[in-house]
């Protein structure tokens, strides 16, 4: 904690509370801070850009290997999750007493060379495999970035610093559409050939390579150019034990429980209806990848930049009156875009339901900047990549794992056909939305409590 601890006003006013500043030699300057969240930006990017692409590939990858929608499903959550969760827990305290910015070119390099061996895969069992350590190494990658850029950029600016980063994640999931699409369009006419040794590549697979090489060369250049900044806070050598950790989190729990809920539900119908996107417009309007990828993508490239910008304007504007304005962000993220997620896969023609996707798609990335500040702001730097590492846990593991898994099976075993996709996604939303609202509602008194402690503490 820091040395110029105030004690809160009974007001609880964010004005009455605020206090002094780490001093200024401790900080990088503006430049580097910004080109270090500017590098951890693409990073995320091409995280998603390598994680998502293979939900475009979807029915040629069905075609191809001989697969059903669960096995797919498979591949595109569970399989994911199996090192994400073996390797990111060790990984996060890894990051809490390490260089950071090693583990995140470490974590860079593994998905990467992941990510091109998806395209020599020959069957389901090998293609799960190179999906799992695609999870290995993207479960380096949170913890890390989060808590380095709590670290290159002052509070008032971190809603800004993640609302940069989201932006990155936004714009990998439209451009794993996106480039896909495109990518799929110019190999249409390739002829699957024959690799000595390996099997038969088609050109579904060699997209994989395409997108897995970007971050090779990345991760030479955050190597050579991104230094690890000073740690704010108290720090203990050797780190902070499990348990400690453990003890922190559940003494905040009136926070942390209905917050991991609220955040692994809304993950549960992110990760589902991502992965059945794609197959939705074909199944329901006749639309291939090479046209439903470039045009969600550009719907996304489009809506996400404005729903961040939205976001971020709202969570600093509200942040100089309500202490509970992070979360208060979020909690309005959730809800406003349910009518129109819950409408779209019911419209009668793609383009009605592209445009409710849209409007959902801003609402919905409003809150991702201000939740990723509440949650630096209301953690002890000593322990930010362990309990980072527990929200991405239940965002991208159980969520990841579940959501499409959940879509699949639902369509498969109680839809009746796969053309009945659009009502499996439509009720998807309506069930769970509701849910993660309520969940978020609970959470804003508490966090405003432990924001005006941690301001108060300097901290």
């Amino acid at each position: 904690m820091g040395t110029n601890a105030t004690t809160a006003p009974l007001d609880g006013s964010p004005e009455a509370t605020r206090t002094g500043e780490t001093p200024d030699s401790v900080w990088p300057s503006p430049r580097t801070g910004w080109y270090t969240v500017g590098v951890l930006t693409v990073v995320g990017m091409l995280a998603q850009v390598d994680r998502g692409v293979v939900a475009l590939l979807v029915q040629p990858m069905k075609r191809d290997l001989q697969l059903t929608d669960t096995q797919v499903s498979l591949l595109i959550g569970f399989a994911f999750t199996f090192f994400y969760i073996a390797v990111g827990p060790p990984m996060s305290r890894v990051t809490d007493r390490a260089n950071r910015s090693r583990v995140v070119i470490f974590g860079l390099t593994l998905w990467s060379l992941a990510t091109s061996l998806c395209g020599i895969a020959q069957g389901f069992w090998t293609l799960f495999f190179a999906r799992a350590l695609v999870g290995a190494g993207e479960s380096c990658n949170g913890p890390a970035t989060l808590s380095l850029v709590a670290d290159c950029v002052r509070r008032d600016k971190l809603p800004r610093a993640y609302a940069v980063i989201n932006a990155g994640i936004m714009a990998g999931v439209a451009l794993s559409m996106v480039i896909g699409g495109l990518v799929m369009g110019l190999l249409q006419d390739v002829e699957p050939f024959h690799v000595p040794g390996i099997g038969l590549i088609r050109n579904w697979q060699l997209v994989f390579f395409i997108v897995g090489a970007p971050g090779l060369l990345l991760s030479l250049l955050m190597f050579f150019t991104v230094k690890e900044p000073i740690r704010k806070g108290a720090m203990r050598k050797g780190g902070v034990p499990f348990k400690e950790v453990v003890a922190t989190v559940w003494a905040a729990r009136a926070i942390h429980l209905p917050l991991l809920g609220a955040m692994t539900i809304s993950s549960i119908q992110v990760y589902g209806l991502g992965a059945w996107g794609p197959a939705f417009y074909e199944r329901t309007y006749g639309w291939g990848p090479g046209t439903s990828g470039p045009l969600l993508g550009t719907l996304s490239l489009v809506t996400a930049p404005i729903g961040l910008i939205l976001g971020t304007r709202l969570a600093e504007h509200l942040g100089r009156k309500r202490d509970d304005a992070n979360l208060r962000v979020l909690f309005l993220a959730q809800l406003l875009p349910l009518p129109f997620a819950v409408a779209g896969p019911l419209m009668p023609s793609p383009w009605l339901a592209l445009g409710f996707a849209g409007l959902s798609g801003i609402f919905g990335v409003m809150g991702g900047p201000s939740y990723n500040a509440a949650i630096q702001i209301v953690t002890p730097n000593e322990m930010r990549g362990q309990v980072n590492a527990l929200y991405l846990f239940a965002i991208s593991a159980i969520g990841g794992a579940i959501g499409p898994t959940a879509v699949a099976l639902v369509t498969d075993n109680l839809a009746g056909n796969e053309a009945n996709l659009r009502y499996v996604l439509s009720g998807f939303r309506a069930a769970l939305g509701p849910i993660a609202v309520w969940l978020l509602w609970l959470t804003l008194k508490p966090y405003a409590l432990a924001y005006r402690r941690a301001v108060a503490t300097g901290d």
